[in-house]
């Protein structure tokens, strides 16, 4: 089996994978919005206030949403390389971009929202939603390495040119 087969079948378990990632996203997404209405309004968690269990489910599906909007684009990678029959295709590139910048809001906003509005409802609270640094580290590297398939691209763009 060649390289070229050896990425697409790779390509196609990987956006499969995504498919089901996606899908379990999705269901998180509903539960926590679900749980952070359920759980607010019967006060079931006795060691939060209302306000905190609320946030604190909130801040969990707003995650997941942004999970939602990071796998999918992962997904469209992997869909458009199979397509395409190559990683250096342009769509893949794009959705590369996305994934990275996915990737650093995913890592800071849920945490900042869920915090802010946390201190704001109830200032004594001592719940806190960190900032994740690999996740922000993780983004920033794909957008450096996006880069290189841009490059990739060009000289699979300059060897097609030659051959033909």
């Amino acid at each position: 089996m060649n390289t070229k087969t050896k990425i697409i079948k790779t390509a196609k378990i990987c956006s499969i994978v995504c498919k089901v990632l996606y899908c379990l996203a999705c269901a998180a997404c509903i539960a926590f919005v679900v749980l952070a209405i359920a759980l607010s309004c019967t006060h079931a968690i006795k060691s939060l206030t209302v306000g905190e269990t609320a946030i604190l489910f909130a801040t969990l599906a707003l995650y997941s949403f942004m999970l939602v909007g990071l796998l999918w684009n992962v997904e469209r990678i992997f869909v458009n390389i199979e397509k395409e029959q190559t990683p250096f295709c342009e769509r893949a590139h794009h959705y590369l971009k996305k994934v990275g910048i996915f990737l650093l809001l995913t890592a800071t906003v849920p945490a900042l929202v869920g915090t802010t509005l946390l201190h704001t409802v109830t200032p004594a609270t001592e719940l806190n939603f960190p900032i994740d640094l690999g996740g922000i580290i993780a983004g920033t590297v794909l957008l450096i390495f996006r880069q290189f398939v841009t490059y990739g691209k060009e000289l699979e763009d300059k060897n097609a040119s030659l051959k033909g």
